[in-house]
């Protein structure tokens, strides 16, 4: 198990307090629910939706402390893996000896599993590269700590976040297509004129393109909306 006192939810914790701030200040500051920050900062993963998620919230928890969000998410997923009693690189070990006499057969059985065992180190370590990044529904994947410009197309609508805000978007008919916290630059796009409605906390933080043009912020900052026609 990680040292209580030293792992990375500990850490959040005792800067946010260092800095007078409560759980409901990063809350407001941040957009991250208050159950989220204690669950981080306790690595209460039962309380926390998938690791991709996951590890957005402490990037985005770390950046409101002024810590380096790229190491946070790193001792995070470190930290998670000894919480859990995964075996790490490098780990001490010991080994006993003891003479065995091995079967006929067993030395191409072993080399048959060795490369399985290969195989399925590779597939996790792609999986994990897809895990780190943000899952929307139709949402252009960016870089969180080096935004680049979004590309905007005739026809289609567009949501664009300029802060992170939690978003809600349904179809016609009602049926949620995605609801999460965006974080700063990430895009949702449709085709226009689907009836599409939206909630979100943030208004401000929340902008609007018909095709290339920019309409604008749904609405002042820090107001939450709910169910609004998605209109140019």
């Amino acid at each position: 198990m990680p040292d209580p006192h030293t792992h990375i939810g500990h850490r959040l914790r005792a800067r946010r307090e260092s800095l007078d701030l409560s759980v409901s200040d990063m809350a407001m500051s941040t957009n991250l629910r208050e159950d989220y920050i204690i669950a981080i900062e306790r690595l209460d993963q039962t309380a926390l939706p998938a690791i991709g998620y996951v590890l957005g919230f402490v990037r985005t928890y770390a950046k409101g402390l002024n810590l380096d969000p790229t190491e946070a998410v790193a001792d995070y997923k470190r930290d998670v893996a000894l919480a859990d009693g995964l075996p790490l690189r490098g780990s001490p070990h010991f080994v006993f000896q003891r003479r065995i006499r091995l079967p006929l057969g067993f030395a191409p059985a072993l080399s048959v599993l060795a490369a399985v065992a290969m195989l399925g180190t590779w597939y996790g370590l792609q999986t994990e590269a897809v895990a780190d990044q943000p899952i929307s529904q139709t949402v252009l994947p960016l870089d969180i700590d080096t935004p680049v410009a979004p590309v905007m197309t005739d026809g289609l609508i567009t949501l664009r976040t300029t802060a992170p805000s939690w978003v809600q978007i349904s179809d016609a008919n009602g049926t949620t297509l995605v609801s999460r916290i965006f974080v700063t630059d990430e895009m949702w796009q449709g085709p226009v004129g689907e009836g599409y409605t939206v909630s979100v906390r943030d208004a401000g933080a929340v902008e609007l393109y018909d095709g290339t043009r920019r309409v604008g912020p749904l609405g002042a900052k820090g107001e939450p909306l709910t169910d609004v026609l998605l209109s140019p």
